[in-house]
């Protein structure tokens, strides 16, 4: 065990790199809707050096351990498409046959057993967010598995993840929990109200 200890250091850090990459393209893609919301993220104040920055990101991940970083990063962009699975992508194909692509690369690439635990744990945060994001999704009319399936069934779902990426990779299960805090910590931390301004003036003025 104590042998492991470098390797999973490493895969920690590719984690953590490869996940914010992903959430900065993830943020970028998403800047018109955060910016109604009243919120100015990273990838916003990075504007259009966000793309090479997310790449730089994870380019470092990939360095630290190949196989998590690209189970990570193709594994969310699989999970990203699941409320939307008969959507046609800009290449001209509906988003399921990409979703398969992405699978069967994963497979490929990293193996059986780290493709499941990609699949597993990105579904299980990804879940997991749009059960706590519920309520804003439903009133931004924004695709949202806990508000298209119900909040028990999802939370059922989330569970049956969590036990696919334990089974698959026990460690990586928890440092990748480990990761999802602190990126959730740095992101919001980074994350600045554009209305905070405007509405301390209003209640000053009235």
């Amino acid at each position: 065990m104590f042998g492991d200890w470098p390797n999973l250091l490493l895969a920690f850090g590719a984690m953590l790199f490869a996940g914010a990459a992903v959430k900065l393209m993830d943020d970028a893609l998403d800047i018109d809707y955060d910016i109604c919301r009243g919120r100015r993220t990273l990838a916003a104040r990075l504007g259009r050096a966000c793309l090479p920055y997310s790449l730089v990101v994870f380019g470092i991940a990939m360095m630290l351990n190949r196989d998590a970083a690209f189970a990570v990063f193709l594994s969310s962009y699989a999970v990203g498409m699941f409320t939307r699975i008969h959507e046609s992508l800009p290449s001209r194909v509906p988003a399921y046959v990409e979703i398969l692509i992405a699978v069967l690369l994963l497979v490929v690439l990293v193996g059986w057993r780290h493709a499941l635990w990609g699949m597993a744990v990105m579904s299980m945060i990804d879940w997991l967010d749009d059960v706590m994001d519920r309520r804003k999704d439903l009133e931004t009319g924004q695709a949202n598995v806990a508000i298209r399936f119900g909040l028990v069934e999802t939370l059922v779902a989330i569970l049956i993840a969590f036990c696919l990426a334990l089974y698959a990779e026990v460690f990586w299960t928890i440092l990748a929990l480990i990761a999802l805090v602190i990126l959730s910590i740095v992101f919001d931390t980074t994350t600045t109200k554009i209305l905070e301004t405007e509405e301390e003036e209003w209640d000053t003025w009235s």
